[in-house]
């Protein structure tokens, strides 16, 4: 093959390569730029459908008033009571003592714990055999005292007449034996006294009770010998029986009581239904609240009260109240007056309700409740009938300050039963009418 052969060749074949060099560098461009156009295409889709779509709302930046729940205040005859615990203890209790000295001869039959007895009854004797011969020799003292003034009184009027017929004049005390008629009544007066003594000390020679009541511990027997003021018995009174009760300045308020208070035929003072658990049983006695001490408790600021419960032993009581006994005291108000009530949380922090007027704005106001239990709070003034407190949490309340007022559970419950009520009403008053 030649040179010219060869050249030929090549540009055959240089000819043949150039649609194949074309088409590649093509596809090599068209796999570069297809991720870019596809890539492209998702850029214009998402500014075409941020173009098109809705444009969100701005946000309100406007503060919205907080929700409470309220309840409204209703107002309702009420009587204000309270309830108070105490120890009954009686009102006269005495150490009996002997007042003469010597041996105990004779008891009661009753002289024991638990004992009952009237006043004036004897409960034990004292062998009194001294006491009757004292008695014995003063009475023989008087009698002579007796003679020794009336021997006296004749001659001082013998003596008086003798004068007389002397016609000397007015006669001198000596003469007419005065002193000597003073001296025989001041014996007599002596023997007479003396007498006495001897007839009080045999009457104390027998012990009776000084009022009626029961022997709590007794302290002397048969055959004891007593001097005197030794300790024979200890008796208390069972005509009324006192159970002391701590008051607070509220509780005063509420039964309208100033300290120092004593019960009058006006003001009889408040009733008390006195209770206890004996045996499983409830037992009650009916009391009164009588007075109030005259001071206040310097550790405790509390006033304290006496409650009296009178003929404690009568058998019309299913149980006595005995001495010692704990008691639960509930005083009832002296009667029925309007208050007003609340749910116990619409008192806040035990002086402020929140009010919620009625451009839903709160109202601060200090008030000082009447009553205030686990369940409600009782308002003589402060709260009118009708008025929205707030009883939910409401964290800084200032006055004035705006709110959303939504009706409490127990608010929302009375309003169904009110509207359960008026349907079934509807057919007795169409009843009514038809009649």
């Amino acid at each position: 093959m030649n040179k010219m052969d060869l050249n030929m060749t090549s540009q055959a074949a240089e000819e043949e390569n150039k649609p194949a060099g074309f088409l590649g560098t093509v596809k090599r461009i068209l796999i570069f730029a297809l991720p870019l156009v596809v890539i492209a295409g998702f850029i214009a889709l998402f500014v075409l459908v941020l173009a098109t779509g809705p444009r969100p709302k701005e946000k309100d930046n406007t503060a919205h008033p907080p929700a409470v729940q309220f309840a409204t205040a209703q107002a309702r005859p009420t009587t204000i009571g309270i309830t108070v615990q105490g120890e009954a203890s009686p009102r006269n209790e005495a150490t009996l003592a002997a007042q003469v000295a010597g041996r105990v001869v004779w008891v009661s039959p009753n002289f024991s714990a638990g004992g009952a007895f009237r006043e004036g009854e004897v409960i034990l004797r004292i062998d009194a055999a001294d006491y009757q011969l004292a008695a014995v020799r003063a009475r023989a003292q008087v009698a002579q005292a007796e003679e020794a003034l009336a021997r006296e009184e004749a001659e001082s009027e013998l003596a008086r007449q003798d004068w007389q017929a002397l016609g000397r004049g007015e006669p001198t005390p000596l003469a007419v034996r005065e002193p000597q008629l003073a001296q025989a009544r001041a014996q007599l007066a002596s023997a007479q006294a003396a007498l006495r003594s001897a007839e009080l000390d045999l009457s104390r020679a027998s012990i009776r009770a000084p009022f009626t009541g029961r022997i709590r511990e007794r302290r002397a027997n048969v055959g004891d010998y007593v001097g005197p003021s030794s300790p024979v018995a200890v008796m208390f009174d069972t005509s009324s029986m006192e159970i002391r009760v701590p008051l607070t300045d509220s509780d005063l308020t509420a039964m309208r009581l100033p300290v120092g208070f004593t019960a009058t035929a006006a003001n009889a003072g408040p009733r008390a239904e006195v209770s206890s658990v004996m045996g499983g049983r409830i037992q009650t006695w009916e009391g009164r609240l009588v007075r109030t001490e005259a001071s206040i408790d310097a550790r405790t600021r509390l006033v304290y009260g006496v409650v009296e419960v009178r003929d404690p032993f009568a058998t019309t009581h299913a149980a006595p109240l005995a001495p010692g006994m704990f008691v639960t005291a509930r005083l009832q108000g002296s009667g029925s007056e309007n208050l007003v009530a609340a749910p116990r949380n619409a008192l806040k922090r035990n002086e402020y309700v929140y009010v919620i007027t009625a451009d839903n704005t709160i109202q601060v106001r200090q008030v000082r409740p009447a009553q205030t239990t686990a369940d409600e709070v009782l308002f003589r003034d402060g709260v009118a009938d009708g008025e929205r407190l707030v009883v939910s949490v409401l964290s800084q309340p200032r006055e004035g300050m705006a709110v959303t007022p939504i009706a409490s559970a127990a608010q929302e419950a009375e309003a169904a039963a009110a509207a359960e009520a008026a349907p079934a009403a509807q057919p007795q008053e169409q009843l009514d009418i038809r009649q």
